[in-house]
């Protein structure tokens, strides 16, 4: 039995009928209304589709969680150095900058003109 045999789509070769029906739950509203009333038979709704979906792949997002996780650790302690250093910086330029302004730390050039004649 095969499903999904739409153009530009893959051919799937399915084992059983309850495989074929869950391909074409995706796809076919036929489908999707025998697996209603199947999961109804036994008090169940659409949710249980997603919870077994999320039971099964638990571990993957369990890994996904905790290397988002870490990236935002770096991420954030990334940013942090940024900060630091750009407030660092700031500091730098204002002390820099006042040094200038009151004339501190700062050599005078004399004006050739200032200095007595040369003996030549």
């Amino acid at each position: 039995m095969q499903v999904l045999k739409g153009p530009g789509e893959y051919d799937y070769e399915v084992e059983n009928p309850a495989q074929a029906l869950a391909h074409a739950w995706f796809t076919d509203q036929e489908a999707k209304k025998q697996v209603s009333e199947t999961l109804s038979r036994f008090d169940l709704d659409e949710s249980a589709i997603e919870g077994e979906a999320i039971r099964r792949s638990s571990a993957d997002l369990e890994l996904l969680d905790r290397m988002l996780t870490s990236l935002e650790s770096r991420r954030n302690k990334a940013l942090g150095w940024v900060a630091e250093y750009r407030a660092s910086l700031a500091h730098q330029l204002r002390e820099s900058a006042d040094r200038i302004t009151d004339g501190k730390g700062v050599l005078r050039l004399e004006h050739p003109s200032s200095k007595g004649p040369t003996a030549a």
